[in-house]
């Protein structure tokens, strides 16, 4: 059984009862859409080398189930393309992601164009390792990867960015002008949480049970570790600490 790690809700329920029936309805949907994902990724990972086939398959399915979601919410996200506010929060990547993003950069982006990354990703990673994590939350640090508020891996970004949504545009806008206002709420569409949760912990599930780094790490430090060390890719696939200089997130 996987844990259901999700946030239930900002809203408040009226009753005991009710509410216990909601984290019980919530929680068997959670378990069945992380379990399903946890199944198909475990069979399309028969070994190490197959990681990254089976995150491009397990995208695939995460944004047929997300699309699906979506459409069955009343309540429906407020992005749209050119909108980045949540391209400049604290970001945290598993190392497929990140030797899978490393694959994609080098086949779409020139050497110039990686290099201004490069640099980017060092001036982010100056910053975020002299403060600490909780002021890192409250911190607008611009993606690396960002590039005239558009994504320049959308098809390979990693979970935690498919994963940002928002209902109210403009409290982005706040929250983006006034980071270190936690009280500002930019709204959610829970099931697309639960279900966007659950999905991504299945995978990430079945990547652990076939004995592959499954830390959490910074999304700086690890994409500058990953572009510079050509080693990481042979300590991922046999099951070693991928990044050793990269932050690692407890």
């Amino acid at each position: 059984m996987i844990a259901l790690t999700v946030f239930i809700s900002q809203r408040c329920l009226s009753t005991k009862k009710f509410y216990q029936r909601v984290i019980l309805l919530m929680n068997d949907f959670f378990q069945q859409t992380a379990q399903a994902e946890f199944q198909k990724a475990s069979q399309q990972l028969p070994g190490a080398k197959q990681f990254q086939t089976a995150l491009t398959q397990s995208f695939k399915r995460y944004d047929n189930l997300i699309a699906k979601t979506i459409t069955e919410s009343p309540t429906k996200p407020a992005c749209q393309a050119g909108c980045a506010f949540c391209c400049y929060y604290k970001v945290e990547v598993r190392a497929h992601e990140m030797l899978n993003i490393k694959d994609y950069l080098h086949k779409q982006l020139s050497a110039e164009n990686i290099q201004q990354i490069i640099q980017e990703a060092d001036r982010n990673a100056a910053v975020i390792r002299s403060i600490t994590p909780e002021q890192h939350l409250t911190t607008n640090l611009k993606c690396p990867l960002l590039h005239n508020n558009q994504c320049s891996v959308y098809p390979v970004r990693p979970y935690r960015c498919r994963n940002f949504h928002a209902t109210d545009a403009k409290a982005c806008e706040q929250s983006f002008a006034d980071p270190a206002n936690m009280d500002i709420t930019t709204g959610m569409i829970e099931t697309v949480a639960l279900a966007a949760d659950a999905h991504s912990q299945g995978f990430e599930a079945a990547i652990e049970q076939k004995g592959l780094d499954a830390r959490i790490y910074d999304f700086n430090t690890a994409l500058l570790e990953v572009l510079a060390d050509e080693s990481c890719l042979k300590r991922y696939l046999r099951g070693k600490k991928t990044f050793q200089t990269a932050l690692e997130v407890s």
